[in-house]
């Protein structure tokens, strides 16, 4: 008993942390990126391809980019473009967007079984000329719920937290 009451407060806690501070911190990108440009050519899997086949969405490596890019684009700096073609990985981009440690999130189940669009959770991220600084829609659990909800997907609490 004295275990589960300690989880419950634990959770709370956490909750009431991420509540309270996620809002407030603001993430600095270090390149610029303009979706809008490139979602006029590409859709969004076509350079996150995870969002179909994985619980992550993966940020495209560089070589991605050169696949349209020969070189660089005239709106972008020659160090920029260095920076992202000498990345083995994606750029070193810094999530705007967090989940608790306890969720558990999957791409997959969402957008290839679900059926449901990247702006659900991503907001007008197609429309924008440069990275979020902030998460787009806030994802707190009654966001997620009222989701769920309206789609008639599962409520279960060990579908979604470990």
């Amino acid at each position: 008993m004295k275990r589960a009451l300690l989880f419950v407060a634990t959770m709370i806690a956490a909750a009431a942390v991420w509540t309270l501070i996620a809002p407030a911190v603001a993430v600095t990108q270090p390149l610029s990126f303009n979706h809008a440009k490139h979602t006029a050519a590409l859709t969004c899997v076509g350079c996150h391809s995870g969002v179909i086949s994985g619980a992550k969405a993966t940020l495209p490596p560089g070589i991605v980019c050169a696949k349209c890019h020969a070189s660089a684009p005239a709106s972008v700096s020659a160090a920029t473009w260095k920076v992202v073609m000498d990345t083995a990985g994606p750029p070193p981009w810094v999530p705007a967007t967090r989940l608790p440690e306890h969720v558990r999130f999957s791409h997959r189940r969402h957008v290839a079984l679900g059926g449901l669009a990247c702006e659900s959770c991503h907001g007008d991220i197609g429309t924008r000329t440069a990275p979020p600084t902030r998460t787009p829609i806030r994802l707190e659990m009654k966001t997620c719920l009222s989701c769920h909800q309206k789609e008639g997907a599962s409520e279960d609490c060990a579908g979604c937290h470990r």
